[in-house]
């Protein structure tokens, strides 16, 4: 099942064969935990945006999701490579490999 965004989050959600009802939290979160649950998938959907809007009501700072830096390592030979790249391109390496990764999940 997919569901769409709500008030700026989105929804994890699987099928809880056990009990024949739907399970979801959501999604990009670091410090808070946020989950849902129903019977159908209207009642998944209702109780995931009751969920964020009790959320968003009762805490004091609210988190944003998928907000900040990510941390990535890779070899030091990539690294060059990748930085002389972006350095042709006349971009910082970190706006050239937003650029880069946002065009390969584009295409798939």
């Amino acid at each position: 099942m997919d569901m769409s965004p709500y008030r700026g989050y989105s929804p994890l959600m699987y099928h809880d064969k056990d009990d024949g009802g739907f399970l979801g939290v959501v999604a990009g979160l670091y410090h808070h935990s946020i989950s849902f649950e129903g019977e159908t998938e209207q009642e998944i959907r209702k109780d995931f945006e009751e969920s964020i809007d009790f959320y968003l009501d009762t805490t004091e700072t609210p988190e944003k999701p998928f907000v900040g830096p990510i941390m990535l390592s890779m070899p030091p030979e990539l690294h060059e490579e990748l930085s002389r790249r972006a350095c042709e391109a006349g971009e910082y390496l970190s706006d050239w490999i937003v650029e880069k990764l946002k065009a390969l999940a584009e295409h798939h």
